[in-house]
């Protein structure tokens, strides 16, 4: 199996919940980390692509008014 990050060799894994011995086989990804299993692969079948927002990285110039508009 490979990444769908990083397209990099991902192994088997057993995901072990801290506050209960029940275990879960999952996959994880040996360059990039990723970690999936089938309730995460679920979870991002049932939800749909993360929205683009607008905000601006901190330090980054301030926003520029456009051209006509007053303030």
């Amino acid at each position: 199996m490979y990444c769908t990050r990083c397209h990099g060799l991902m192994i088997e894994v057993d995901m072990r919940e801290v506050s209960s011995q029940d275990s879960v086989l999952g996959w994880r990804c040996l360059l990039c980390g990723e970690t999936t299993d089938s309730g995460i692969e679920a979870n991002r079948l049932n939800h749909g692509q993360p929205g683009r927002n607008r905000a601006r990285v901190p330090g980054s110039p301030p926003a520029r008014a456009a051209k006509g508009s007053v303030r």
